[in-house]
C-alpha cells in the first residue's frame, strides 16, 4: 500500500480539533495502515470535519468512483468505527473522525495486540503530548462523590451522578478499551478486575450498542457502575460538556490519558478540573489508603501524616471517599471552568484554539459553501 497515501491521510486527520501528529518512527502510518485499506484511505481523504452527503463527497474523488461504490465504502468504514455518520430526515451524512476519543475506542471488538502496541507507542512518542496540548480539554475530571467543603456547592456539571439521575438516556456500558488492550499484551490492570466500566449516553449509547461494542443498561445499573468505580479507585473522566456523551472510568496503569500525564512533573495543568484535594494533618491517622488510591501520585504519607502535591492533583476525590477520619477533603480551585454546552460547541472551541479565529472563520465559510474542511 502506497505510503504517500497514508501520509496524506495523517496530514488530513491532523487538521482536526484533536491533532494526529507525525513522528520520527512513523508509528502513526502503521496505525493508519492497520485501520484503513487503500480504498478506505482514499475515501477518507475526501471527507470533511463537517458531516456531508455522499453526493458532495463524491465530487472530490476520481471518476472511477461511482456513488454506489462510495456509499458502500463509507458504510463499511462506519461499521469499522473509522468515520462518523449522522442521520437526519433519513439522509446519511459522513465525516472524518479523530483518533481519540473516537476511532480507537470504537476498535473494541477488533483490537489486536499489534494495534495496541502501536497505539501505546504513539501515545508515548507524540500523541499523548498533542492530546493534552489542546484547550479546552476534550475530557475533564469530576469528583467521584460530591462531599465537598460545606461553604461551596457543586456545580451541576461536576455532579455526574446527578446528571445520570436526571438525563433521559438511554444508557449503555462497554468494556474499557485501554484495559482490554493491556489484557491483549499480557499486562492486565493492576488497579481493578473490572472491565465493563465505560459509559455512554443518548446517541452515543445507541451508536455503540448498534456497533455491537456495548449493551444497554438501566439508570440504576449506571449509578451502580459509578459506585463500583469509586470502590475500585477509578477516576471519572466525562466528555468536557454539560451533557456528556460518555464517562470513562480510568486507572493510572492502563488509561492512555492518565499514563501520559502521570509521567510529567505537573499533570494537574493538563486536566480540566474544578477541585483539588487537601489534607488536615491534625486528624490524619496516617493509614495511607489515600496514597494507594491516588492515580497521579499526588499524595504522600510521611511521619504518619498525609500531604497533597497540588501540582499533581486532578481533583477526582478518590482520596476523600475512603478517608475514615475525614482528614482528606476536596476544595474548589481558585478559578473554575464551565464546560461547553454541546459536543459541536466543544470541538469548535478546540479548533479555534488550535488554529486561531481566522482559520476557524475560513473553515466555517468553507462548510457553508459545501467545500472540504
Amino acid at each position: 500500500m502506497p505510503s504517500d497515501l497514508y501520509r496524506r491521510l495523517q496530514q488530513h486527520l491532523d487538521r482536526m480539533p484533536v491533532p494526529f501528529p507525525a513522528t520520527r518512527s512513523g508509528v502513526e502510518i502503521r496505525i493508519l495502515q492497520r485501520l484503513f485499506n487503500a480504498e478506505e484511505a482514499e475515501a477518507a481523504l475526501a471527507l470533511s470535519m463537517v458531516p456531508e452527503l455522499p453526493t458532495i463527497i463524491r465530487k472530490r474523488l476520481a471518476r472511477t468512483w461511482t456513488l454506489d461504490t462510495l456509499v458502500a465504502v463509507l458504510e463499511s468504514m462506519v461499521e469499522k468505527g473509522l468515520i462518523e455518520r449522522v442521520t437526519t430526515r433519513r439522509r446519511k451524512r459522513y465525516a472524518k473522525s479523530i483518533l481519540a476519543v473516537g476511532i480507537y475506542e470504537r476498535q473494541l471488538t477488533r483490537l489486536t495486540a499489534d494495534l495496541q502496541r502501536d497505539v501505546e507507542e504513539y501515545f508515548e512518542e507524540a500523541f499523548g503530548a498533542a492530546f493534552h496540548s489542546v484547550k479546552p480539554h476534550q475530557m475533564r475530571t469530576v469528583p467521584v462523590k460530591i462531599d465537598l467543603t460545606p461553604e461551596r456547592t457543586v456545580a451541576s456539571y461536576d455532579d455526574i451522578r446527578g446528571f445520570v439521575a436526571e438525563t433521559d438516556g438511554p444508557f449503555a456500558v462497554m468494556d474499557c478499551i485501554c484495559r482490554h488492550g493491556r489484557d491483549l499484551l499480557g499486562e492486565p490492570c493492576r488497579q481493578t478486575a473490572l472491565r465493563s466500566t465505560c459509559l455512554t449516553f443518548g446517541p452515543a449509547a445507541r451508536g455503540m450498542v448498534a456497533s455491537g461494542a456495548a449493551h444497554f443498561v438501566e439508570r440504576e445499573q449506571t449509578l451502580e457502575i459509578l459506585t463500583l468505580a469509586d470502590r475500585e479507585g477509578l477516576v471519572l473522566q466525562p466528555q468536557n460538556t454539560t451533557s456528556p456523551l460518555f464517562v470513562c472510568c480510568c486507572c493510572g496503569c492502563c488509561c492512555g490519558v492518565l499514563r501520559s500525564a502521570k509521567s510529567l512533573p505537573e499533570p494537574a495543568r493538563l486536566f480540566a478540573t474544578n477541585y483539588s484535594a487537601a489534607s488536615d494533618g491534625d486528624i490524619c491517622s496516617g493509614c495511607a489508603i489515600c496514597e494507594s488510591r491516588c492515580q497521579m501520585d499526588a499524595i504522600h504519607v510521611t511521619d504518619g501524616s498525609s500531604a497533597v502535591d497540588v501540582s499533581r492533583c486532578i481533583g477526582c476525590g478518590l482520596c476523600v471517599t475512603t478517608c475514615a477520619t475525614g482528614a482528606m477533603r476536596l476544595v474548589a480551585n481558585p478559578s473554575s471552568t464551565q464546560p461547553s454546552a454541546t459536543t459541536p460547541a466543544l470541538y469548535l472551541k478546540m479548533y479555534r484554539e488550535r488554529f486561531g479565529t481566522y482559520e476557524m472563520a475560513k473553515a466555517l465559510g468553507k462548510a457553508v459553501l459545501g467545500r472540504q474542511v
